[in-house]
């Protein structure tokens, strides 16, 4: 197989994401460099000039694909620092683009869950998913010094509570309900569970 020189940096990221489209459609265990080499158009041989083996491809297209979806959320949240609802609504509509234009990131959010009893790949993985958390738990504590958020609300709880919106969002894709999504009513949800300031005491006052 005639294969088209490119620059190691751009080969590398080609046969990712060759490797990412093969992996959320076949798993891990079905799928091969072989499926990954044809996947990218390349012999199988070169997938070894970048990559050990098909743990270290795997291990690297979560780290890549984790990587992206926390620096997405991490722009967006900081651009919005000063408004909850819209910081909410970009990062779930960036969300669902990426879902759109990758079909591929939905599958493989469900694979990596499904593979976390590896522990080189929660090595990997959980550093990710602890920045998303951070994130998140940065901009409502944020939230909570500008009144916007009850003080009082636990800070982590309602940080897993936007993460658990996300993973909604990706088993919608894989249904095929996406279409169904209406970001704004899903944010008027959210924020309704967010306690604002001084919901607690007309809760109790009822």
């Amino acid at each position: 197989m005639a294969t088209q020189r490119l620059p190691a940096e751009q080969r590398r990221r080609q046969l990712l994401a060759a490797a990412t489209r093969v992996f959320s459609r076949k798993g891990f265990h079905g799928a091969t460099t072989k499926e990954i080499a044809r996947e990218a158009g390349v012999a199988e041989a070169l997938i070894y000039r970048y990559f050990e083996s098909k743990d270290e491809l795997f291990r690297t297209a979560v780290e890549r694909t984790a990587g992206r979806l926390v620096d997405g959320l991490e722009a967006l949240v900081e651009a919005h620092r000063d408004d909850p609802a819209q910081a909410l609504s970009a990062a779930l509509a960036f969300y669902r683009e990426r879902l759109e234009r990758h079909p591929e990131l939905s599958r493989m959010i469900f694979l990596v869950s499904a593979e976390l009893d590896d522990p080189a790949l929660r090595a990997i993985y959980l550093p990710h998913q602890e920045r998303a958390l951070e994130v998140l738990c940065d901009a409502i504590r944020r939230w909570q010094a500008d009144g916007h958020l009850d003080e009082e609300m636990p800070v982590r709880a309602g940080a897993w509570l936007i993460m658990g919106t996300f993973q909604v969002i990706a088993l919608m894709k894989n249904t095929g309900r996406l279409e169904e999504l209406d970001v704004g009513p899903a944010i008027d949800l959210i924020r309704a569970l967010l306690p604002r300031p001084g919901a607690q005491g007309r809760r109790s006052a009822r």
